[in-house]
C-alpha cells in the first residue's frame, strides 16, 4: 500500500468525483483512477461504486476511510518530525494561484529550497483548512481572520484591493483613481465565495450599505483579467494582481475601498510554521 494510493482515494472519497480530485492532486484522471485501481488489488475489495454522477463508498471504502486520515496524518507527522530535524525539507505548501504565481516564486529564489518544497493550487479556503487537518499539506498561505480555526497563525502581508477594467473602458479608461459611489452599482466578475478575496470585498460591500452585484463567477483570477481583458467585465481583486496585467487591463485605485487582504501562514505544526514564516519573510 503506497501513500500516494492512500491520498487519491481519501481526497476522491471527500469530493465523491474522479474529475475533481485529479484537479486537485494535479494529475490525470487515468493516472487516478490507476492509483484506485492499483489500492483495490492491494486490499482485495472494491472501494468506491462508480456511477456517471460520480462516485461513492463501498462498505469496504467507509472502513477504510476512517483508518485512513489517522494512517496519513501520523505519516506526514513522522514526516515532518524528521524533516525538522535537517532543517526545512519535503514541506507541502497550500496557496492560491496568485500567490504561487507572483509571491511565492521571488521569496524561494532568496532560499536554497531546489526540490525541497511542493505547491498544491487551491480556490477554496475549506480545502486549505482541510489539507492541513489531514496532513496532506503543512502550511497554507491565506487572509484566515474571518475563519475559526486552532492552527499556528502568522502574518506575512498585507494588499490594497484595485478596481481592474479594459483599459479602453468607456466611462473609468482617464480615471486614475474612482470612488466606491461611483462603482456600487455596477456588476462584477468575481472569485469563487470560498475565496478569502471574494468574502473581503462582499463584507465591505454590505459594510457601506451595498450589495456585490454578480456578473459572473470564475476560479482563476487570471482568467478574470482574461475577461477584463477583452472588456466583458470589471472586477475587484488584490493587488498583487497587477503584476500579471497586460497593456490592456487597467488598475485603479478605490478610494474609500477601506480594505486589504492580510495574508497569513497557517501551520498544522507551530515549530515548522515559524521557520517557513521566517523563510518568507
Amino acid at each position: 500500500m503506497k501513500m500516494e494510493w492512500l491520498e487519491a482515494f481519501q481526497i476522491t472519497a471527500e469530493t465523491q468525483s474522479l474529475t475533481k480530485s485529479s484537479e486537485l492532486l494535479h494529475i490525470s484522471q487515468p493516472a487516478l483512477s490507476k492509483q484506485i485501481r492499483n489500492l483495490e488489488i492491494d486490499l482485495g475489495v472494491s472501494l468506491f461504486i462508480r456511477s456517471s454522477t460520480g462516485v461513492r463508498l463501498t462498505p469496504a471504502g467507509e472502513i477504510l476511510l476512517k483508518g485512513s486520515k489517522n494512517i496519513l496524518k501520523e505519516i506526514n507527522s513522522v514526516r515532518k518530525e524528521i524533516s525538522l530535524s535537517q532543517g526545512i525539507s519535503n514541506i507541502t505548501i497550500g496557496s492560491w494561484p496568485s500567490i504561487a504565481t507572483s509571491y511565492l516564486p521571488h521569496k524561494f529564489a532568496k532560499q536554497e529550497l531546489k526540490d525541497r518544497f511542493k505547491i498544491k493550487i487551491s480556490h477554496s479556503f475549506l480545502e486549505l483548512l482541510s489539507g492541513l487537518e489531514s496532513g496532506l499539506i503543512d502550511v497554507a498561505l491565506f487572509d484566515d481572520r474571518e475563519i475559526k480555526h486552532s492552527y499556528y497563525s502568522k502574518f506575512l502581508f498585507s494588499e490594497p484591493f484595485f478596481l481592474f477594467i479594459n483599459a479602453h473602458h468607456p466611462l473609468y479608461t482617464n480615471q486614475s483613481s474612482i470612488s466606491f459611489h461611483e462603482i456600487k452599482e455596477e456588476s462584477f466578475v468575481v472569485l469563487p465565495s470560498t475565496c478569502d478575496a471574494r468574502v473581503l470585498v462582499e463584507k465591505e460591500f454590505i459594510s457601506k450599505g451595498a450589495s456585490l452585484k454578480v456578473a459572473s463567477e470564475i476560479e482563476f483570477g487570471q482568467s478574470i483579467l482574461g475577461f477584463v481583458e477583452a472588456n466583458l467585465g470589471i472586477t475587484i481583486l488584490p493587488e498583487i494582481f497587477i503584476q500579471n496585467t497586460s497593456e490592456n487591463v487597467k488598475a485603479i485605485a478605490i478610494n474609500d475601498f477601506n480594505i486589504s487582504r492580510d495574508v497569513s501562514l497557517i501551520a498544522n505544526d507551530e515549530t515548522l510554521g515559524k521557520k517557513v514564516a521566517a523563510m518568507l519573510q
